[in-house]
């Protein structure tokens, strides 16, 4: 809608300007048939001679502060041969060539019409408010009459030269900075500010006009010997500030890029991104862009926008965005601040594309119903409601750990029933349209070497770095509540375990102990004991039963990796996630079959011990049942620990009638805990 807007107004401005001057050019050439048959001549001669100088022109992108533009600034040398005739013969004859030097010039550049006839027509207002300044100056300053031919003394003609130069440059800079403002919606002030560099650029016109004005009055010849070297000295004084301008640009667009690479190294930090994806998800945003009449530049910003719109993930807690499964709403929450976090980042870096917008909205919802904005419909830019379609699209059909990727019908089916109220509807039929097309130039690039968007593997720490022990804070456990009676034989087991774990003595044969009697509690395949060593806060399977389980003794275990990492960080139990969640691919592959997991943390007092992480292949997921007899397992391991940590404090607490199970009552459990367990499901 801003886009839309932006581009409403600019093309008003053009249009506005371009029957302006065009008016003014069409009354110039009738007034110049009121000259005589020599003037109007040499009117005529000079056409020519002003076309052939407006070969020799220097085209180039303009910059603005840190940004640049796409837009073209053109430095002319006929502008002293208008300036010539202004003084000269007044009014009238100056717009006359202006406007054609302008239309014969824009044309070498631009091949659109309305671009041709504004500029003939801002030339055409230049010209003519030179011709009035330099007027003014020649009546006013030294009082003579301009128009008079080649009468004026030198100084004065000098004078008002080099003022309706001046003039000339102002006029141009106006016109063409406030229609770049319409174009980019940046104040007009601060953009003409941008332009005042390019005036030195012009100054030389005034004094090019000044020798060959002189020259006239004395012998037109002195215009070959004088002028000639004059015109050279300035075309190529005019090249080399071109050349060191372009640098300045090439050294941008170098900024920018690094820019964009290092932005993309810090979501590969966090959520990883492959190449074929980002290249994928560019083409379609390019392409349906293309197809609904977007800028250049804002297809730019979706190119972009493609590898950078989840740069605020860099702000979310890893253990949400490692989180393989459901949400809480206290987690959802803290997801919710990407768009806003990642629009922030990007806004500090000024890019000559409009990027933020894409990146804070591209979680709005057609129907109002999304994030961070709650915006509605057309209210939402365009450029995010192409990458929400896009992007949805790609990223369902990849394979992830936890769920097979679908299949073209199933992904195009998936953006169909969101159209009308996640997804823009004209977007997702554009994009549906044309995606074979899409298809086809993906598959050109099958084969051919990929941009690297600067996503690069992740540097491993070294083993110094390894040994530092890290600064983090353990939060509080929730209360656990109890439930109702258990099975006699899951009393039973539970029985037996805890007499077993009671009965060792020290942290080593507790787990032992915990390890040897928990099959009879819960089935499972292997089971793996991560325990947090007290002086260096790090964590590492210290005990494992079950097939192949030396590949997983020693294994270390970082807060936030895998499905025991989120339970270490988060304190909270996970179950029923694919194996291949939790466990590095070196070691999965050792247990292809494994279907299911349960890890639940050991904790007693608040003091975090460590997990406990169990694998099958042979069930589909853990039952409720079985969660609440592991949970009651661990607590007793849990209980233990503690009471081996705090031995002479708690011995002093227990009677000397303690049944063995004393315990379970000092961690609040009993035998049926009713805590529900979130589930694994795909959310985010």
């Amino acid at each position: 809608m801003m886009a839309k807007e932006r581009t409403n107004r600019s093309d008003v401005y053009k249009i506005g300007i371009s029957v302006a001057g065009m008016i003014l050019w069409v009354f110039s050439a009738a007034r110049i048939t009121g000259y005589g048959w020599r003037e109007q001549l040499m009117f005529l001669a000079l056409v020519p001679a002003v076309i052939l100088l407006g070969r020799f022109v220097q085209h180039f992108r303009l910059p603005l502060g840190l940004k640049f533009t796409r837009e073209r600034i053109t430095f002319t040398l006929s502008d002293g041969i208008v300036l010539l005739v202004a003084c000269s013969f007044g009014l009238a004859p100056a717009v006359f060539i202006a406007g054609i030097d302008g239309f014969t010039g824009s044309r070498r550049t631009a091949r659109r019409l309305s671009s041709n006839f504004f500029s003939s027509a801002m030339m055409s207002l230049g010209a003519a408010a030179a011709a009035i300044s330099l007027g003014a100056v020649l009546h006013y300053g030294f009082g003579e009459e301009p128009g008079t031919g080649l009468n004026h003394t030198l100084l004065a003609a000098a004078v008002a030269l080099l003022v309706g130069s001046i003039v000339q440059i102002a006029v141009n800079i106006v016109l063409f900075s406030t229609l770049f403002a319409l174009r980019q919606d940046n104040p007009a002030a601060d953009v003409f500010k941008g332009f005042l560099w390019t005036a030195p650029m012009f100054l030389p016109n005034g004094a090019a006009a000044t020798l060959m004005y002189y020259a006239l009055q004395h012998d037109p010849k002195i215009i070959v010997v004088v002028g000639v070297p004059l015109f050279v000295a300035v075309y190529f004084g005019q090249r080399h500030y071109r050349d060191g301008v372009q640098k300045r640009i090439a050294v941008m667009e170098k900024a920018h890029r690094e820019t964009i690479e290092a932005l993309a190294v810090a979501i590969n930090a966090k959520d990883a991104v492959t190449h074929d994806h980002v290249l994928r998800v560019q083409i379609y945003a390019a392409g349906v862009a293309r197809a609904l009449g977007c800028a250049a530049d804002e297809i730019e910003a979706l190119k972009a926008g493609a590898l950078l719109h989840d740069i605020g993930k860099i702000a979310v807690p890893d253990y949400i965005l490692n989180k393989p499964g459901k949400l809480t709403a206290a987690e959802f929450e803290k997801m919710k601040i990407h768009p806003i976090a990642g629009a922030q980042i990007l806004s500090r870096v000024e890019f000559p594309y409009p990027i933020v917008p894409v990146v804070r909205h591209h979680h709005e919802r057609w129907d109002g119903n999304g994030y961070p904005d709650g915006l509605r419909g057309e209210d939402i830019p365009l450029t995010a409601r192409i990458l929400a379609v896009v992007d949805c699209f790609d990223a369902v059909r990849e394979d992830r750990q936890y769920r097979k990727g679908m299949t073209r019908e199933e992904a195009i089916d998936v953006i169909i029933r969101g159209s009308g109220t996640q997804y823009d509807p004209r977007v997702v039929g554009t994009f549906i349209s044309y995606l074979a097309e899409f298809e086809t130039e993906i598959r050109t690039h099958r084969g051919a070497p990929l941009p690297t968007f600067g996503i690069e593997p992740s540097e491993q720490l070294s083993e110094a770095a390894r040994r530092v022990l890290p600064a983090t804070g353990l939060a509080e456990e929730e209360a656990v509540k109890p439930s109702g009676e258990k099975d006699p034989d899951e009393m039973k087991s539970l029985c037996d375990l805890a007499r077993a774990v009671i009965s060792a003595v020290g942290k080593d044969e507790i787990v032992e102990a915990f390890t040897a009697t928990l099959n009879s509690v819960i089935p499972y395949c292997n089971c793996a004991i991560t325990l947090v060593d007290p002086v260096t806060g790090n964590s590492s399977v210290t005990n494992a039963v079950g097939q192949n389980w030396m590949s997983l003794v020693g294994r270390s275990v970082a807060p936030g990796e895998g499905v025991t990492g989120w339970v270490l960080a988060n304190r909270k139990p996970f179950c029923n996630a694919d194996p291949k969640l939790d466990l590095p691919p070196s070691v999965i592959k050792q247990f292809p079959d494994y279907r299911t997991l349960a890890v639940f943390p050991i904790i007693n007092d608040s003091v975090m011990y460590g997990a406990v992480t169990v694998y099958s292949s042979a069930l589909a997921r853990y039952t409720q049942s079985h969660q609440k007899l592991m949970k009651e397992a661990v607590a007793l391991m849990a209980a233990a620990l503690g009471a081996t940590t705090h031995t002479n404090t708690r011995e002093k607490r227990r009677s000397a009638d303690d049944d063995g199970l004393s315990p379970l009552a000092e961690t609040g459990s009993s035998l049926g805990l009713g805590e529900t367990v979130q589930e694994h499901e795909l959310t985010h």
